[in-house]
């Protein structure tokens, strides 16, 4: 059993065919799959002292705001191994949080980090789709004035 770093864990990306790189403005190796899927803005794993957390940014429509915050409940009940919550920044587009953790201090293996990631690639592609049907998701092509929260 491995405690992982980041080199470790970028190996084993690599050994799983997952696109992967690391950006100069964090220290999180972004996940390529899902990084490229329009509507995200950010898909990255994040090595910490206690895991590995796995976050997807999605790029909300501010007038989605309310409808969204209604179905929080919901989308956190029907994705228990996942965290998902609002992100709001005044200089940003709101953004829907979505995340999962795993523990690896006991340490793990390429099998157990193998299930991790396709167990969150796919809970996460799904909470998409949901974010998609109900119109929350900002369209590549949307240039309405849908961009001021005021």
């Amino acid at each position: 059993m491995i405690i992982p770093d980041s080199d470790q864990i970028m190996r084993w990306l690599s050994q799983l065919s997952m696109g992967h790189y690391v950006c100069d403005q964090c220290h999180g190796i972004h996940i390529e799959s899902l990084q490229q899927l329009e509507g995200v803005s950010e898909s990255r794993i994040f090595i910490e002292d206690q895991g590995l957390m796995f976050s997807t940014e999605l790029e909300i429509r501010p007038s989605a705001i309310l409808a969204l915050v209604s179905e929080l409940s919901r989308l956190n009940m029907n994705y228990p191994q996942l965290k998902i919550f609002l992100d709001i920044v005044d200089d940003a587009l709101p953004r829907l949080v979505v995340c999962d953790f795993l523990y690896t201090q006991p340490g793990i293996t390429l099998t157990q980090f193998q299930v991790y990631l396709e167990g969150t690639l796919e809970t996460t592609r799904q909470v998409m789709q949901d974010a998609e049907q109900m119109g929350w998701l900002m369209a590549g092509d949307d240039v309405s004035g849908d961009q001021a929260v005021h």
